[in-house]
């Protein structure tokens, strides 16, 4: 979040462009497709201000996360008019948008992304499955949204190596979860349905099954670590502070029965 001392002043787009860290022209697109709300108008000059600025670094965090531009504006337009959220993301008939698009970059461009990078941390980067060397100048990324979050970290003076402890110990249990629920999704799932004759509806099953398990699993993990780090806050140096930011950034909106979405009462 933004401190209001930071944009008390009216920006022009290269102000803002400069604040964001973004090309005029992306602002411009942005507002093409009605990303941005348009700025204040007065006479032929347009001014920026705090609102503008935490739409776009939002808009940053959601592509971060997989998110198209296409969604998030669908999503940004729920929230402020109300619509069904079901119908939104669309989990009935089409791929979580949590499930991202693989990344598939050159030496030179994952370099560009995670700078901190080096032959021995790109090796150990490998080997715990954040990047996939394909070749020998290439390399698949198969979450883009864990090295965006590994770069951040890293950009605020985080060691990459204790950055790339965070995502082996994820990667592992990772690991040891899918195993633990592909057994059981044989076990009392696959294997009753083909024995009470049901193997043809599976292929749907699983089909709907795979994003809201990716989605549910997501929303629970993330629950889990907010109480796991409220917890730890009580021990943790500036811990009020960081009480402060969980309850800050945690989930502002419920939805109803019908898929309409409410803002959350603290």
């Amino acid at each position: 979040m933004t401190s209001t001392a930071e944009t008390d002043e009216p920006l022009t787009i290269d102000d803002l462009a400069r604040r964001v860290q973004l090309p005029v022209r992306t602002i411009r697109e942005y507002h093409t497709m009605r990303l941005l709300p348009p700025p204040e108008r007065r006479g032929r000059l347009g001014l920026y201000g705090d609102r503008h600025v935490q739409r776009l670094r939002l808009i940053a965090r959601l592509q971060r996360r997989g998110y198209s531009l296409a969604g998030i504006r669908d999503l940004l337009g729920a929230w402020e008019s109300g619509t069904d959220l079901v119908t939104l993301l669309g989990v009935d008939e089409s791929q979580a948008a949590l499930d991202e698009t693989p990344l598939f970059l050159t030496r030179a461009e994952l370099f560009q992304r995670l700078p901190a990078l080096e032959e021995a941390t790109l090796g150990r980067a490998s080997r715990i499955g954040l990047v996939r060397p394909h070749g020998e100048d290439h390399f698949g990324v198969r979450s883009p949204a864990l090295l965006g979050l590994v770069a951040d970290w890293v950009r605020l003076g985080v060691p990459l190596d204790g950055a790339l402890d965070l995502i082996e110990v994820l990667a592992g249990d990772l690991d040891a979860l899918a195993g633990q629920l592909a057994g059981l999704i044989i076990e009392r799932i696959w294997e009753p349905a083909t024995a009470a004759g049901r193997a043809g509806k599976l292929p749907d099953l699983l089909r709907r099954g795979r994003p809201l398990l990716l989605q549910g699993a997501a929303t629970t993990l993330a629950d889990r670590i907010g109480a796991a780090l409220a917890e730890r806050a009580g021990t943790a140096t500036d811990g009020d502070r960081l009480r402060a930011i969980l309850d800050e950034i945690r989930v502002g909106a419920v939805a109803d029965s019908a898929g309409t979405i409410h803002r959350a009462r603290r």
